[in-house]
């Protein structure tokens, strides 16, 4: 018996001393704690507390900020509302209203200092005594039914007018990337700017749901992206830019394009006061083309020769090195560029013109597709509007009369032929610009779509994709303006 009452004597002594140690650490080690953390981190508490007032910037005279904690490396801010003198019921507007009851919010807020930060919101319910609606009372931090501030959607609108992806924005928000995605998602509303004096029409790879290309349409005066399309397919553009008002349409003076046979249609049908210009690009390299491919023509057939001819098989190997000289623009480049050193091993050349003439001296062919390659490279830069269709027909005509074969050269003389107005168009100088009007402009926002694109790792949602771009590229423009 005396063993037995010894044994529950200590089992109700231990059980007091976890009592009171459990009230111990509670209320005074733990709140000591805490208080030597926030000291070490930001110089004390008051200091801590001015620093996050000061972050939050919060300016509702009815938030009161009680205290703040730092657990499990985050940010814990509670906040109290105190009672609006008059606030009215947003059902029927009566200001008779009586607290209902008080709870509790936890709120995700942009990260202080790198570490998640979340408020504890205690918040005040309202019952209104005319239709019996309940209702929280109104702040500057959140929301009704939000679980996300005020502040960090602004954040996350913000941010994405910039180039990088939903994931990198869910990191510096301390919230999911669906959330951001979904909250990009809702401010999407029908954009289109109007049409300008000069359009630039142009496609790059997307792979929508409409095909594989998607349309872009730009001012190259403002630098503006009009709009753009999940298609460049005729029937689709078509009823696009016949849904525009016939006003509009008739504004517009030039508009410029590669050599896509929608977009002629679509010109001649909708744009009846404009010109429509072939971008100088896009022709020009026709041409450009036509010679590689001569100039391969004759490498293979030197290669697929029965007899193996030394200089031969050098000459093959040479016009494959240097293929990017021999299409160099002579009337563009300055003649320093030529009279460039070679470098080592470079076959005997001293210069970029000693290769060059090396390549055209030995095959006639070559010779041929060279000077006519660089005859037009000729007429593009100092031909008039006046003189440009006399000088590219001549210029054709000399293809068509050549002793050589020249087959891919007539092909491309075939397209010209077919495109000698918009062509001609493309030596017009613009009044306004003083400077010859192209496609440089949308070709240098293709890329900037692509690296759109390529930030995201793809968009599955073409209109998200859509405005993505739109915003991010009217951002980029305000930057340099600024």
């Amino acid at each position: 018996m005396l063993l037995w009452y010894e044994i529950k004597s200590f089992m109700v002594k231990k059980r007091v001393m976890r009592y009171y140690l459990r009230i111990t650490l509670y209320y005074f080690f733990i709140p000591l704690y805490n208080l030597f953390a926030y000291t070490l981190y930001k110089g004390g508490p008051m200091e801590q507390k001015n620093y996050i007032i000061n972050l939050l910037n919060i300016q509702d005279k009815y938030l009161v900020l009680n205290k703040i904690e730092f657990i499990n490396n985050s940010y814990f801010i509670y906040l109290s509302e105190s009672k609006i003198e008059s606030i009215s019921c947003p059902k029927c507007g009566g200001v008779d209203n009586r607290i209902n009851s008080y709870y509790n919010r936890t709120i995700k807020i942009n990260p202080i200092d790198g570490y998640p930060t979340f408020i504890i919101l205690k918040q005040i319910r309202f019952i209104c005594n005319y239709c019996n609606k309940s209702f929280n009372q109104p702040n500057e931090i959140v929301n009704s039914g939000c679980s996300i501030s005020i502040k960090t959607k602004e954040t996350i609108l913000e941010e994405s007018t910039y180039k990088q992806s939903f994931k990198d924005i869910s990191k510096r928000t301390n919230v999911s990337e669906t959330t951001v995605s979904n909250e990009f998602k809702k401010n999407i509303h029908d954009y289109r700017c109007s049409l300008t004096r000069i359009i630039c029409i142009d496609e790059f790879k997307a792979s929508t749901i409409a095909g594989k290309y998607a349309l872009i349409i730009g001012d190259p005066e403002s630098g503006e992206i009009l709009d753009i399309l999940p298609s460049r397919l005729q029937d689709y553009i078509y009823h696009y830019f016949n849904t525009i008002d016939k006003s509009e349409r008739l504004n517009v003076e030039y508009v410029v394009t590669d050599l896509f046979e929608s977009y002629r249609t679509i010109c001649k049908n909708l744009f009846w006061n404009s010109i429509h210009i072939a971008d100088r690009f896009h022709w020009i390299r026709l041409t450009t083309e036509a010679f590689n491919k001569t100039r391969i023509s004759i490498m293979n057939n030197i290669l697929k020769s029965k007899i193996k001819d030394p200089d031969k098989l050098r000459y093959a190997a040479i016009i494959k090195k240097y293929y990017r000289l021999l299409i160099a623009n002579t009337y563009s480049k300055e003649s320093w560029f030529f009279d460039q050193q070679v470098n080592k091993n470079s076959n005997g050349f001293t210069t970029y013109q000693s290769v060059i003439e090396y390549c055209v001296n030995n095959d006639r062919e070559l010779e041929e597709a060279y000077l006519l390659l660089q005859q037009l490279y000729k007429i593009a830069r100092f031909s008039s509007f006046e003189t440009a269709r006399k000088d590219l027909l001549e210029w054709c005509d000399k293809i068509e009369k050549s002793e050589f074969n020249l087959k891919e050269f007539k092909k491309t003389v075939l397209t010209y032929k077919s495109w000698i107005n918009e062509i001609t168009n493309s030596f017009i100088i613009d009044p306004m610009t003083h400077k010859r009007l192209s496609n440089g402009f949308i070709e240098g926002k293709n890329n900037f779509c692509k690296t759109i694109k390529r930030i995201g790792f793809g968009y599955s949602d073409f209109d998200v994709f859509r405005y993505k771009i739109i915003n991010t590229n009217k951002k980029k423009k305000n930057n340099k303006q600024k």
